[in-house]
């Protein structure tokens, strides 16, 4: 019986991995006590040495993965009790300082200023605070930007001359990042904490930072770093966007000057992996560095007596040959080098590491790439960094190689042993696979020409059944593209497959193409590196026909970053190719490692089926047999074979119920099913800052979505790529972490981090949080991008079934938009306006405003907000959208009911609303403003809280309580808020 390849001596390091993973789990879902984890894991270590001492390797081995997990907690304990204080963070939760308070920071630079789009990053280690007069210690890095406003801001910055190693005392606000307190809200403390900052801050001018000196830094880092600077220019001054930015991102690391429609059709596609650094990106250099034709000395002749250079290419075979000493250690400098010049991100390290045990296992004869060299290095970055285990891109870069590794080469392996199957004494029979199998092998790896020199030189030759396409292809000399093409298709199959949940739940994105445009962006992506580093070496360079050179790969990077890019525009129309996905939230999210158990179960029937392995039969006999022993071994040959038919049976049914299961998982990771309250009226007022959002549940499931939220605009540069996100022609969904090498989903999250979409990140995800794919109304009280942006993102991710408005505003960016997107899905623009009234599953809906006119709106107005009352038996509820003291009056002028329990308090609190008379006709039990925990414009006014205080009217704000969720049975009122997981400001 085969031996199978997961046993804990073949690949010991899949199980320690798993020991630490759990132990790292434990500790963030449990807290076991420290001296219990002490005493645990000492007595099993204790243990497992008596055990090896006995020769007992399995009791060895549990009680050895036992004190694993207990290190793994302890790990885990330590790298949270590592932030203690004067850590920024632990000041900052003590309340030491506020966000409020501008601080006075005084640290190191701990590498140049990072350019980024309207401009920079300033990564500094805190050394001390003065908050007022107080002076304290501090530690800890603080994450800054600085806004370049202006060719004059930009000299001022410039003169300050900051670079690694620069002590500086700056004059700054530090907050925590903002998470928005909805179910589904991406926490983005998390990412910040997981990159190593403890804290974030604006800087409003140049002239508030003031140098003090320098500090030694290690002068590779310095170098290192200066390198990259100079790249970012170079790119800059060689190429023109978006391929600059694209540029920027794919060999740098730096995704601040992303095109919005770049970054949004390659998440359509699977494919944004290719814009961060990754294992693709690693492999192509190493790959470089081993295998490039090099220098050679030629040997010496009595024609000459001196030495001459030739370049002399390597031979096919020679390829795969240990590289010669000196190769390999500068393979693996120079890829340690360019992983700390670009930072040393998970996706990096993981694949320098493998990369680097590659090179190191076969000093100590060991496989270079196997599951468990995986696992070493998921085992070393863990024992480093244990709060990596909730990374994404470590989850997603790490599924992505376990699925190359121990599926798509595996299966691989097996069709070459089945396609080039011979009769040797180790496999003298067929291999044992489904006929159409086995011809699909036989066309990839069966080489006729091969065999027919074979048996021209053996003494005894004999002819195979093998297929004819097969020996048309290998004649025609085709069937190496073949086999590369399947390979490639099997491994993004495998990946998509490995990764299938996590791209789920990370970024709600299921995409079947691909499979297939990975294959292509993968080849496109290596141009697109290759002619650009060959633009910069011949710019850099200068020789004779550089310029020349230089044109032209600068023209390939063009062709191929649009071919990249647009890859996915004949794919769009076809369903299935790419959609959205909701996804689970709470104890529903375990679904999401079970997913793993048929996928492992497969990884084991695959390591199982050895199709072309020699079946035992009985020896035959020459001697003389009575009747007796004849009919005895004949009995016992058909038993054998019984025996060999329901063993074959077994395995046929064991396969195929595997792959039903791993469908049926892949079914409820994709679709899983709506989880909206039945019965009742319920609103969900969403936590979207300065803005306006509220999902609508009626009684039997119909679902209303009342504004998007938004960012509003203030001409700066980024707000004018948001809006040309928002306007651009995108025939369907934004959307991440697919062959995914899968460092796109941290970087995602980054992405979002930098220029958050509310209608992405806040509003959809909470749908999907829901189970939710499609939405029957979307509302748009008006055209301000606070209420209506977050809508044509929602429109472009969900089934629509009727888009309503208020006003048809002309002129306006946001409401072409989202009218837009309302149009590819077929959903019709209705208009709705005062004295309409709809009837929805026992709910009333009532238009109290805008009056009625068909004239078009030049600009958005908040005196043009749709106003809607619904009524659900007792229960009334009153939209107001953004109507401020004009409208207020006309509606109480008209005579119009009024009355509500609950006021969504119109124009989030301005002063210029809630009029006295306006709260005296509605006469509200509750009031909730739609506002940010902290708003700019000073929402809710100090004036309108005091109307509210002084009626007795519980007024709540989206900012503190988050998500307010109101339910209503036609009789009772109950109102709930969202806890936040995170602590706030």
């Amino acid at each position: 019986m085969m031996e199978s390849s997961f046993l804990p001596r073949r690949q010991p390091f899949i199980y320690l991995t798993a020991a630490l993973v759990v132990g790292i789990l434990s500790e963030k879902f449990i807290a076991p006590p420290r001296a219990l984890l002490l005493l645990l894991g000492l007595s099993s270590v204790i243990y497992a040495l008596r055990f090896i001492g006995r020769k007992k390797a399995t009791a060895a081995t549990l009680h050895l993965l036992i004190g694993v997990v207990c290190s793994g907690a302890l790990l885990a304990q330590a790298d949270v009790k590592e932030a203690k204080n004067p850590r920024l963070i632990r000041l900052f939760e003590a309340h030491r300082f506020s966000s409020e308070d501008a601080v006075e920071l005084t640290g190191v630079l701990i590498a140049p200023p990072e350019p980024a789009l309207e401009g920079y990053y300033l990564e500094v280690e805190a050394q001390r605070l003065r908050v007022f007069d107080e002076v304290i210690p501090a530690s800890g890095r603080a994450r800054l930007v600085i806004r370049i406003a202006d060719p004059e801001v930009q000299t001022t910055f410039q003169q300050l001359a900051l670079d690694s190693g620069s002590r500086l005392r700056v004059l700054v606000r530090l907050e925590r990042a903002h998470t928005y307190q909805n179910p589904g809200a991406i926490d983005f403390n998390e990412f910040l904490e997981r990159q190593g900052y403890d804290l974030r801050g604006n800087i409003k001018s140049p002239l508030l930072i003031e140098p003090l000196g320098r500090v030694r830094v290690n002068p590779l880092f310095a170098a290192l770093d200066h390198l990259r600077l100079r790249m970012l220019r170079t790119i800059e001054a060689r190429f023109r966007e978006p391929e600059a930015g694209t540029l920027k991102a794919m060999m740098l690391g730096n995704r601040y000057f992303l095109d919005a429609e770049t970054s949004e059709r390659l998440r359509q596609s699977a494919t944004f992996h290719t814009l961060v650094i990754s294992g693709m990106h690693f492999s192509l250099l190493a790959f470089a560095l081993l295998n490039f034709p090099f220098f050679k000395r030629a040997p010496r002749t009595a024609a000459s007596a001196k030495f001459s250079l030739s370049v002399t290419p390597r031979k096919r075979e020679d390829l795969f040959k240990r590289p010669k000493l000196w190769r390999w250690a500068g393979a693996f400098v120079v890829l340690w080098a360019y992983a700390l010049m670009v930072g040393l991100a998970p996706p990096v390290l993981r694949a320098t590491l493998m990369i680097s045990l590659g090179l190191l296992a076969p000093l100590w004869f060991r496989q270079a790439v196997s599951l468990n060299t995986i696992c070493l290095a998921a085992f070393l970055m863990l024992a480093l960094k244990p709060a990596l285990v909730a990374d994404p891109g470590f989850q997603l870069s790490f599924a992505a190689v376990a699925a190359i590794v121990s599926l798509a080469l595996p299966l691989l392996e097996k069709c070459r042993a089945i396609g080039q199957w011979q009769p040797t004494p180790a496999t003298p029979h067929p291999p044992n696979c489904v006929p159409v199998w086995r011809t699909v092998c036989e066309m990839l790896y069966w080489d006729e020409r091969a065999f027919k020199r074979e048996m021209y030189k053996a003494p005894i030759t004999y002819g195979l059944e093998k297929s004819a396409l097969a020996r048309w292809l290998n004649r025609w000399r085709v069937q190496g593209w073949c086999r590369g093409v399947v390979g490639l298709l099997i491994t993004s199959t495998a990946i998509q497959l490995f990764t299938l949940p996590l791209m789920v739940v990370y970024f709600n994105r299921v995409a079947p193409v691909g499979i297939l445009l990975n294959i292509v962006s993968g080849l496109l992506t290596g141009i697109l590196m290759i002619a650009a580093s060959v633009a910069l070496l011949a710019g850099a360079l200068k020789f004779s026909f550089a310029g020349w050179l230089v044109k032209a790969s600068v023209w390939t990077v063009k062709l191929a970053h649009y071919a990249l890019v647009n890859a996915i525009h004949p794919f769009l129309d076809i369903p299935g190719m790419t959609f959205r996905a909701a996804h689970y939230e709470g104890w529903q999210a375990s679904l999401y490692a079970l997913y793993f158990v048929p996928i492992i179960a497969l990884m084991v029937v695959l390591d199982h089926w050895q199709p072309t392995k020699k079946t035992p039969r009985q020896s035959a006999t020459h001697q003389p047999q009575t009747t007796m022993e004849a009919a005895r071994r004949e009995a016992e040959s058909q038993a054998r074979h019984r025996r060999q038919q329901q063993t074959r049976r077994l395995k046929r049914l064991t396969t195929v119920s595997v792959l039903l299961i791993l469908w049926l998982a892949m079914i409820a990771v994709i679709k899983p099913p709506a989880r909206l309250p039945k019965g009742k009226l319920t609103i969900y007022f969403l936590d979207v800052g300065q803005g306006d959002a509220a999902l609508v549940v009626f009684p039997q499931g119909t679902t209303m979505l009342i504004d998007g939220g938004g960012e509003l605009a203030f001409g700066t540069a980024r707000d004018a790529a948001r809006e040309k996100l928002s306007a651009a022609s995108l025939p369907q969904a934004q959307a991440q972490d697919s062959q995914i090498t899968a460092s796109g989903a941290e970087d995602e999250i980054e992405f979002f981090e930098s220029g958050v979409a509310i209608g992405e990140t806040v509003v959809s995800r909470f749908l999907w949080s829901l189970g939710l794919t499609k939405i029957d109304y979307l509302l748009a009280t008006h055209a301000d991008a606070d209420h209506i942006q977050g809508l044509a993102t929602v429109a472009r991710n969900f089934q629509i079934k009727e888009a309503i408005v208020g006003r048809v505003v002309e002129n306006n960016s946001e409401f072409a938009a989202f009218v837009q997107a309302s149009r590819r899905q077929q959903a019709p623009l209705a208009l709705l306006q005062a004295g309409e009234q709809l009837q929805i599953e026992g709910v009333s809906v009532e238009v109290l405003w805008p009056l009625r006119t068909l004239e078009p709106a030049l600009r958005s107005a908040n005196n043009d907000s749709l106003v809607v009352r619904l009524s659900y038996g007792a229960n009334t509820i009153l939209m107001t959208g953004d109507i401020e003291r004009e409208s207020e009056e006309t509606l109480i002028k008209m005579g119009i009911n009024l009355r509500a329990e609950v006021l969504k308090v119109p124009h989030h609190g301005s002063k210029t609303s809630s009029t006295e008379g306006f709260l005296e006709a509605v006469q509200p039990s509750w009031a909730i403003a739609s506002v940010g925990q902290r708003s700019r414009f000073g929402h809710p006014h100090q004036v309108v809280v005091e109307r509210y205080r002084k009626r007795h009217i519980s007024l709540l704000q989206t900012g503190q309580q988050g998500l307010i969720m109101v339910q209503g049975n036609g009789q009772t009122l109950q109102i709930s808020h969202y806890e936040n997981r995170s602590n706030r400001n």
